[in-house]
């Protein structure tokens, strides 16, 4: 009897817990909530598909300028702040771009040179420029007495800081690609609902590179945190972050 009595026992313990299990198999769990991403890693995760124009061409690549010709050594090299595909999209007819220049002008350099050249390969832009006084973010916004980029149309640029002008070659430099795309309905639409200061937002969504970027270094003192993530995270240029920003002329 006491052996008929402790097997029944077991059984309705076995059955408690199996029912107790199948009940929590069914509950609705929530998943952990995932943490948002910092536009560095947006950045990371948007341009992180195959390269079809190369990386961005000059003398940077990520490494320091070695010529002590023109400047000393530096620990960040001239960088051309733009998406690792190397082709940059904007909306915009005269978009503005941007570098980070490890020098400020001395007495003996005192210059830079934008230029812009067509798909065809004819001459839109060139342009020289007074460097700053002092290292920093500098950008360079095309002239509306010029011409606006056409949609559908790439272009390519150059930009130069004139070292020699007798031999050139040794003038570290930067090269990129730019195409101007129409802007989508929804991206209008979200451009109409947002704020000036949070539409930098709106162009990460749709992939807008180079609008973003422009977006976010005017807005930088509003979004401190993510115009540092995007220099750092994305650019790799430790200690930029509170560095001038100056629009060259």
């Amino acid at each position: 009897m006491e052996m008929s009595w402790l097997s029944r026992d077991r059984k309705s313990v076995l059955i408690l817990t199996l029912s107790t299990v199948l009940f929590l198999s069914v509950l609705p769990f929530d998943n952990p909530p995932a943490q948002a991403q910092s536009v560095g890693e947006q950045f990371l995760n948007l341009f992180r598909r195959e390269r079809k124009q190369g990386r961005p061409s000059g003398r940077s690549a990520g490494t320091a300028i070695r010529d002590e010709f023109c400047f000393s050594g530096t620990s960040q090299p001239l960088t051309a702040l733009v998406s690792a595909d190397n082709l940059e999209t904007t909306v915009a007819e005269y978009p503005t771009f941007w570098f980070y220049l490890p020098w400020g002008r001395s007495e003996t350099v005192t210059q830079a040179r934008f230029v812009l050249f067509d798909q065809n390969q004819r001459l839109v832009l060139d342009q020289t420029m007074v460097l700053p006084d002092a290292p920093g973010i500098v950008s360079v916004k095309l002239p509306e007495t010029k011409p606006p980029l056409e949609v559908g149309k790439r272009y390519k640029w150059y930009f130069q800081v004139l070292c020699d002008e007798q031999e050139r070659s040794r003038n570290p430099w930067v090269s990129s690609w730019v195409e101007r795309v129409e802007a989508s309905s929804e991206l209008v639409r979200q451009l109409e609902t947002l704020a000036e200061s949070e539409q930098y937002r709106a162009y990460l969504d749709h992939g807008i590179s180079q609008d973003v970027l422009t977006q976010l270094a005017w807005h930088r003192s509003v979004h401190e945190e993510d115009w540092r993530s995007l220099l750092v995270d994305y650019f790799e240029l430790e200690g930029v972050a509170d560095a001038a920003v100056t629009q060259l002329n």
